[in-house]
C-alpha cells in the first residue's frame, strides 16, 4: 500500500496507520470487541497496543476513512509475529504498565492475561503474515469496509515480502466472522484451545494474486 492515501470504492479511502488515528482506533476497537482481554484495561491500553504498529518495519496496517474523514474500520498486524510482539512489548512497557494497573489490582490474575493477549503470537500455528485486528465501525458493516480492508491489509503484506498470512478467531458462536473470512478467500486450517479455554480456529490464505482477485470483488 503506498504511503499515500488510497481512494476505493464506497466513497472510502485506505492507508496505513498513523499517529492521529490511535485515539481513535483504541475507541472502535474497544466498542467492537467489548468482553475481549485486551479491551478490560480501556482504551488507555489499546492506545499503547496500536501505537505498537506506527514504526516497526515488519507492521502491516489499514486504516479506512470515508471523505468526512470519520474512521470506518482498522486493521493490524506483521509480516513477523514473534519479532514483532516481543519488540512491542519490550518498546511499551512504561505505557502498558500503568494503563493495566487498575485492571491488574482489580484481579491479579488479568496480568498474565494481558501479557499473553499483547504478547500473542498466532497461537503457535500458521505460517507467514499474522492478522492480529480487523475491526469495522457498526454503520459500516455490510457495506464492503471490511473487505477494502483485507485487500490493503493483504497488498501490504504482499508489499513486505509476506507469501502466506493467518488469523485466528473464535470457533464457537461466530459464523458471521468466519463467514466474512471465507468470503475473502481465507480459508480454516485448524483448531485448537486457548490457556482461558476459549475454542479457537486458525484461518490461512496464500498470497500474492490475492489482492488483486479480492479487488476484483469488492468493485462488482
Amino acid at each position: 500500500m503506498p504511503p499515500t492515501s488510497t481512494p476505493v470504492a464506497g466513497n472510502a479511502e485506505v492507508r496505513r496507520l498513523q499517529a492521529g488515528d490511535v485515539e481513535e482506533a483504541a475507541r472502535l476497537h474497544r466498542a467492537s470487541f467489548p468482553g475481549f482481554f485486551l479491551s478490560s484495561p480501556g482504551e488507555r491500553f489499546l492506545r499503547e497496543f496500536y501505537r505498537g504498529f506506527l514504526s516497526d518495519e515488519t507492521a502491516v496496517t489499514a486504516v479506512a476513512r470515508d471523505t468526512s474523514g470519520r474512521l470506518q474500520g482498522v486493521a493490524v498486524g506483521t509480516t513477523q509475529p514473534s519479532g514483532f510482539f516481543s519488540r512491542l512489548l519490550r518498546r511499551r512497557f512504561l505505557g502498558f504498565a500503568p494503563a493495566s494497573a487498575l485492571a491488574v489490582v482489580r484481579r491479579p490474575s488479568e496480568l498474565a492475561r494481558l501479557v499473553r493477549g499483547v504478547a500473542y503470537r498466532g497461537g503457535g500455528v500458521g505460517e507467514g503474515a499474522l492478522l492480529s485486528s480487523i475491526c469495522v465501525a457498526p454503520g459500516d458493516r455490510g457495506a464492503g469496509t471490511g473487505a477494502r480492508l483485507m485487500v490493503a491489509w493483504t497488498s501490504e503484506a504482499v508489499r513486505l515480502g509476506a507469501t502466506a498470512a493467518h488469523l485466528t478467531t473464535d470457533a464457537v458462536d461466530n459464523d458471521l466472522v468466519r463467514g466474512f473470512y471465507a468470503r475473502q478467500g481465507w480459508r480454516a486450517t485448524e483448531e485448537f484451545v486457548s490457556a482461558e479455554g476459549r475454542p479457537m480456529i486458525v484461518y490461512a490464505i496464500a498470497l500474492g494474486g490475492v489482492a488483486r482477485s479480492q479487488s476484483a470483488d469488492t468493485s462488482r
